[in-house]
């Protein structure tokens, strides 16, 4: 065997074994929001998730405001394989739709090291942009992504 082929051999053993739940950012509408307007504050993120061992559902959605390291929304996720997948350690695929209500204004402060993970660099006074984070039932913390800034009036 090539050394080659027992590089990509083990690349492909280590995907295998890696159960946390990973999430695209499909949309986040809408694109701009008002803090100062109840019916134009809240936060409507798509995102697209896969998770190999089916056991996202009963887990959470940790979404990290980058203006701040001490705003993070977590919503519970409620459950969606049936127990045979979950118990059979099947993978699942699907999209979720996660709501951040009443998005507020705050002055920006240090980068959430989650968000910095992410890719993420400063933003504008008038942006905020949101990162996803899924964690499954047992705790296994997956590869997240972000939207799009989104421009607060």
């Amino acid at each position: 065997m090539t050394k080659y082929a027992l590089v990509a051999l083990l690349l492909a053993a280590c995907a295998d074994d890696d159960p946390a739940p990973s999430a695209t950012v499909r949309m986040a509408t809408p694109d701009s929001l008002t803090p100062d307007d109840d019916r134009l504050d809240d936060l409507t993120i798509t995102i697209d998730y896969l998770d190999a061992d089916g056991d996202l559902g009963g887990g959470t959605a940790e979404i990290h405001d980058c203006r701040s390291d001490t705003l993070v929304t977590i919503l519970d996720i409620p459950a969606i394989a049936p127990s045979d997948v979950v118990d059979g350690d099947s993978g699942i695929k699907g999209t979720l739709e996660l709501h951040v209500n009443d998005v507020g204004a705050t002055a920006s402060s240090a980068l959430p090291a989650a968000c910095a993970d992410l890719g993420i660099d400063e933003m504008a006074p008038n942006e905020a942009v949101f990162c996803v984070i899924l964690v499954d039932t047992a705790g296994h913390h997956g590869t997240g992504d972000c939207t799009s800034a989104i421009v607060i009036e």
